[in-house]
């Protein structure tokens, strides 16, 4: 009984003492937006595309109305569609009289297919963006007002805002994630970087990028520790917002979330020397709390709910029964209201599956359903 009273101190203590040291930093930290910009610089933006054509049109409609035509280009990197978004984002391109072109390669994953965008960019401020939201007239420029605020800033990220057709548990546990998630990364950018952007609102420095991987891990998360590996910093900026769809059904949002968590986790993993670069603050404290909170926390946390089911168990059956009872309350919770406990229990589950996606070589995945907003 001594051994598994030390076993379940020591497995609750992990997750308690990470989540706590997050909670502490982030909700003292506050977001200090810099000056904006004079005049807004030329960029390229990068739209990978895979099966796109419901959204496409409106992507690039929206696009050209919060930022000036005149200053971007638009490359589509069209990932083998077997639909008609090749000749709808052509089309909408020319409506607009926008520079830029649809290239269409075999399908090889949205990795490679953001590195063929980029390659045919011709601007030194590269957009990378998802064909699935839209961004409003601030997101754009306050991204760039961060990227262009310091030398040593490499690459920004924005802030992803959910938006479901319906209500569920799973759906209602997306915005109870995003109103922290965005805090975390504003303390880990104060601290030096963070490297966990959302993939569908980043800006770079093409001096600072570096070729993405293009079988494992997140393009985003990829492109971040690149760019901190090369001796810049990234930021994320809270501002800029990017609204997606979020599943209400649970397998979509199950399958979409596992396969974000197990990339975040490969390029983690496949990133770990970093650990060996001069990047100060970096190495020392963001990155090994993350590696704790990706790798180690969902483990100890599921591992502690057994122990303590099993600890009550021997001495009253009953204490077990409850405790089950009341996790599996905890969870549905989110279904009623929005919660941290309820969303933060869901991602244990999905980051601790995606360990185990890790061992599977999956670099190209189906996407998810496509709704307008």
């Amino acid at each position: 009984m001594s051994i598994l009273f030390f076993l379940l101190i020591f497995t609750t203590a992990i997750p308690v003492v990470v989540y706590l040291i997050y909670l502490i930093m982030a909700l003292s930290s506050k977001y200090v937006a810099p000056p904006k910009l004079d005049e807004l610089p030329v960029i390229s933006i990068v739209i990978p595309a895979f099966n796109e054509e419901a959204v496409i049109e409106d992507r690039v409609n929206n696009l050209a109305s919060v930022y000036p035509v005149d200053k971007m280009e638009i490359i589509v990197s069209n990932d083998g569609s077997s639909d008609n978004t090749e000749s709808i984002a052509s089309k909408v391109l020319a409506d607009h009289s926008i520079q830029g072109r649809v290239i269409t390669h075999e399908r090889s994953g949205v990795n490679k297919a953001i590195n063929r965008g980029i390659e045919h960019t011709t601007h030194d401020i590269v957009v990378i963006t998802g064909s699935d939201g839209l961004f409003d007239e601030r997101t754009i420029p306050d991204l760039l007002s961060i990227l262009l605020s310091s030398p040593d800033v490499g690459a920004v990220s924005g802030d992803l805002v959910p938006i479901a057709k319906g209500e569920s548990v799973f759906s209602n546990s997306e915005a109870a994630y995003r109103s922290i998630y965005g805090k975390i990364c504003t303390w880990e950018s104060k601290v030096h970087s963070t490297y966990c952007f959302n993939g569908p609102v980043v800006a770079f420095k093409k001096e600072a990028s570096s070729t993405l991987n293009t079988r494992r891990g997140a393009d985003d998360a990829s492109m971040a520790l690149a760019v901190i590996k090369k001796g810049y910093k990234c930021q994320y900026v809270p501002t800029a917002k990017f609204y997606e769809y979020v599943p209400d059904r649970f397998y979509e949002q199950r399958r979409q979330k596992i396969r974000r968590a197990t990339r975040l986790l490969e390029a983690t993993f496949f990133n770990r020397d970093v650990l060996s670069t001069n990047c100060g603050r970096f190495k020392t404290i963001v990155f090994p709390l993350r590696v704790l909170m990706f790798f180690v926390v969902p483990t100890m946390f599921f591992l502690s709910v057994i122990l303590w089911v099993v600890y009550l168990s021997l001495i009253n059956p009953l204490y077990g029964i409850s405790l089950i009872i009341l996790f599996v309350l905890a969870v549905m919770s989110g279904s009623l209201k929005p919660n941290v406990l309820s969303s933060f229990i869901i991602y244990q589950g999905y980051l601790f599956l995606g360990l185990f996606n890790m061992l599977r070589d999956v670099h190209i995945w189906e996407p998810t359903e496509r709704v307008k907003i």
